[in-house]
């Protein structure tokens, strides 16, 4: 039980509201990205949001999240929280 706890607390760490900005302003970076790159290919008629869009959104926020967000291991967690 007690390591549930822990593992619980472990995971809680992670759900931050400055993780949550990361990855909101990383999602909408790529989407004005690929936006950009449709209207420098076809114009302003060749924009449009379409079902494929949350991709490029969900890749946005993974990789920063990645880039900003120091990582800690779970023996580093465990070692601070005993």
């Amino acid at each position: 039980m007690k390591k549930l706890i822990l593992l619980l607390k472990f995971i809680k760490t992670g759900l931050t509201i400055r993780n949550l900005f990361i990855s909101i302003l990383g999602g909408i970076s790529i989407l004005l990205f690929s936006f950009i790159i449709q209207f420098f290919i076809g114009g302003l008629d060749n924009i449009e949001w379409n079902n494929d869009m949350i991709f490029p959104i969900i890749m946005g926020a993974l990789i920063s999240v990645a880039i900003f967000e120091k990582p800690i291991t779970w023996e580093e967690y465990s070692k601070k929280n005993k």
